[in-house]
């Protein structure tokens, strides 16, 4: 029997319990599972999508739209890697790389059906522009980039007919500098014989309205302030960090994202580093009210566990064995957390170590429950389909991930009893309680799968979607 739920068990004995538990019982496994066949396996670098294809690689998207409304746009340069989208209602902008333009931010319109480039080329001047992080538009007429190494571009203009005036601020990161690591950009290999990079960048801007934007950078967040009259400024508000760990333990920011001009969801990891494995570590999530910042999810990395902190949450999962009943254990997650998105007042959903497996977090019940997304299968067999973002729209999540693109009912109830997602089939098969439905989609054109990495999601809403990534910016306008 198929079970629905957390952990790829199929007994239906008591024997699940220890099947699904680690030897050393720290709590439920967080291994890899195989459904339908095909093994998921873990996230690919922004450089895997530049390789040769090989044999059986994916038929090349055609420009046009597919059978479920996704409709690729030309791009001014067919080389661009998209790293992040902010829709409006007819238009768009973009921030992505290239190796011979640097980082460069584009600007969609429907009137015209074409991205054109808003810049200034000041982003790439000697010694920035590296790498991009995460962009934010309070209005069609402002928007915010980031660049390494910690620089903040804000751009104005007078009307959407004019040209962008542009300004920039090296944050005033006071952080750890290492000369064998980036403080803005964390990486490992993984997957013993498959030898895959991970990439994640802590560097990006949000916020909640034109006079509330915050940054990250490293391990701090910033926030933009204007005092007795004089010139905005970023101000340092939260440094992560753990005075008695090691010299070689690295903090990070890696995700941000706001619930309401109250809440605002902050997502990183902390770990060693090392100079072949790169960085592994633990998750974090802290939670910004008017009352402060609050850390949610914190643990204590040894010898390749993750044991949870006093004062933050103890994540569970609950296991329904279908005859037995619901057995409810603990789960301590292992990897970074890469993106968040809110999904009530005072909850979340966090997506650790770019996984199908997930955690829902409610500050309010203080619970902290693992979940999957089930039947959400790779485009290949072999390809890397994990999750690089999520977003809600209106009264749905959206996902986006190595060539798939996927949305879910958003159900608390359920993920609170670590339910998940799922199809209709997948659990009548497992016998168990129902989660949140999925919703699928295809990115496929041509009749062959997309073999790119989409590492944004957003929305306006179902008729206004953009999913981008590398060499792709995918728009879908039908429901």
């Amino acid at each position: 029997m198929r079970r629905m739920g957390f952990l790829a068990c199929s007994s239906a004995t008591l024997a699940v319990l220890v099947a699904c538990a680690t030897s050393d019982g720290e709590g439920a496994s967080l291994e890899p599972f195989i459904d339908g066949g095909s093994t998921i396996l873990d996230a690919a670098s922004p450089e895997e999508g530049d390789a040769a294809p090989g044999p059986d690689a994916s038929v090349s998207p055609r420009p046009g739209c597919n059978d479920h409304g996704w409709c690729e746009t030309d791009l001014p340069d067919p080389k661009l890697t998209f790293i992040d989208v902010w829709p409006f209602a007819d238009r768009a902008f973009a921030v992505a790389e290239s190796d011979t333009l640097g980082t460069k931010v584009l600007e969609w319109t429907e009137a015209t059906q074409a991205w054109s480039y808003i810049d200034d080329n000041s982003q790439n001047a000697y010694g920035t522009g590296h790498y991009a992080g995460k962009m934010y538009a309070p209005s069609e007429n402002e928007l915010y980039f980031t660049t390494a190494p910690g620089v903040v571009f804000h751009g104005t203009r007078v009307s959407a007919s004019a040209p962008f005036t542009w300004e920039s601020t090296h944050l005033p990161y006071e952080g750890p500098e290492y000369d064998d690591r980036d403080p803005g950009r964390a990486w490992s290999v993984e997957l013993p014989g498959v030898y895959v990079t991970r990439y994640a960048t802590a560097l990006g801007v949000t916020g909640t309205s034109q006079g509330d934007v915050f940054a990250w950078y490293g391990n701090r967040i910033f926030r933009r302030t204007s005092g007795d009259g004089g010139p905005p400024m970023w101000v340092s508000e939260l440094v992560t960090e753990d005075p008695s760990s090691t010299a070689g333990e690295s903090f990070y920011i890696f995700n941000a994202s706001p619930a309401s001009s109250d809440e605002i969801w902050f997502v990183g990891g902390h770990g060693p580093s090392d100079t072949a494995k790169g960085f592994t570590g633990c998750p974090t999530l802290f939670r910004r009210t008017p009352s402060g910042y609050s850390t949610v999810l914190d643990f204590t990395y040894s010898n390749g566990n993750c044991s949870t902190k006093p004062d933050t949450l103890q994540p569970g999962v609950k296991l329904e064995v279908p005859g037995f009943g619901v057995f409810d254990i603990p789960w301590q997650p292992k990897g970074w957390a890469t993106a968040v998105t809110p999904v009530a007042p005072g909850a979340a959903l966090v997506i650790i170590q770019n996984d199908l497996t997930w955690a829902y977090v409610d500050t309010a019940s203080n619970v902290a429950r693992g979940n999957q997304a089930i039947g959400v299968k790779p485009p290949a067999a072999h390809s890397a389909p994990l999750l690089h973002s999520v977003v809600r729209v209106a009264d749905r999540l959206w996902f986006s991930g190595h060539g798939i693109v996927f949305g879910s009912e958003i159900k608390l109830d359920a993920w609170e009893d670590s339910l998940g997602i799922g199809t209709a089939e997948s659990y009548a098969q497992a016998g168990t309680s129902y989660g949140a439905l999925v919703e699928k989609t295809s990115v496929s054109f041509g009749g062959g799968y997309l073999d790119e990495p989409l590492y944004q999601v957003r929305g306006t809403s179902a008729k206004n979607l953009w999913a981008v990534g590398n060499r792709y910016a995918l728009h879908k306008k039908t429901p």
